[in-house]
C-alpha cells in the first residue's frame, strides 16, 4: 500500500506543478497595451506642426512620434504602411525624401478641433410675389445691353488702350 500512496502523491504533485507552469506562461505572454491615436492621426499632427514648405523627412516624423507617444514593439511596420497608404491616396505628397500634407487635408484636420463659426449675416428674403409676364430680356439676338462681342474691356495685360504685339509674320 505504501507504493500506491507514493504514486498518488507523485501524480497529484506533478499535476499541480504543470498547472503552475501554465499560469506562469500566461502571465509572461501578456503584452503591454499602449493607447495612442491611429498612425494616420499621429502622422497628420507631425506634418501640421511643421511650418516648412519642404515638409518633414521620415526620420523627423519618427522622432516626433517617439517624443510625443509611447510606441509599441511593432510600430515601424504600421508607420510605414500608413505613410505609404497616405501617399497613395494623395493625402500626403512625397517630394524627394520629404512628406508634405495636402492643403485641403491640413485645413480639414486643423478644423476638427475648432468650433465652427455661426453665420451672423442675415439672409436675404426672396421675392415671394409672382414674376411679371411680358417681354423680358432674353438671351436671344437683339439690341440689348448684354454680354456680347463689341467694344469693352478685353482681357489684355496692358493698362493703356494700345494694341499689344501682333503675332505672326513680320513685314520688312
Amino acid at each position: 500500500m505504501s507504493s500506491s500512496e507514493t504514486s498518488s502523491d507523485n501524480s497529484s504533485h506533478s499535476s499541480s506543478e504543470v498547472q503552475a507552469k501554465k499560469t506562469r506562461k500566461r502571465r509572461r505572454t501578456k503584452k503591454k497595451v499602449v493607447k495612442n491615436p491611429s498612425f494616420k492621426v499621429m502622422i497628420y499632427k507631425a506634418l501640421c506642426t511643421t511650418r516648412s514648405k519642404k515638409g518633414l523627412s521620415r526620420p523627423a516624423i519618427v522622432n516626433y512620434l517617439q517624443e510625443n507617444w509611447e510606441l509599441s514593439n511593432v510600430w515601424r511596420y504600421h508607420f510605414n504602411k500608413t505613410l505609404a497608404d497616405l501617399v497613395e491616396d494623395e493625402c500626403v505628397y512625397q517630394t524627394k525624401q520629404h512628406f508634405v500634407l495636402d492643403e485641403d487635408e491640413r485645413e480639414e484636420f486643423k478644423g476638427k478641433g475648432k468650433r465652427k463659426r455661426r453665420n451672423t449675416k442675415t439672409k436675404k428674403k426672396k421675392n415671394t410675389k409672382g414674376k411679371k409676364k411680358g417681354k423680358g430680356k432674353g438671351k436671344g439676338k437683339g439690341k440689348g445691353k448684354g454680354k456680347g462681342k463689341g467694344k469693352g474691356k478685353g482681357k489684355g495685360k496692358g493698362k493703356g488702350k494700345g494694341k499689344g504685339k501682333k503675332k505672326g509674320k513680320k513685314k520688312n
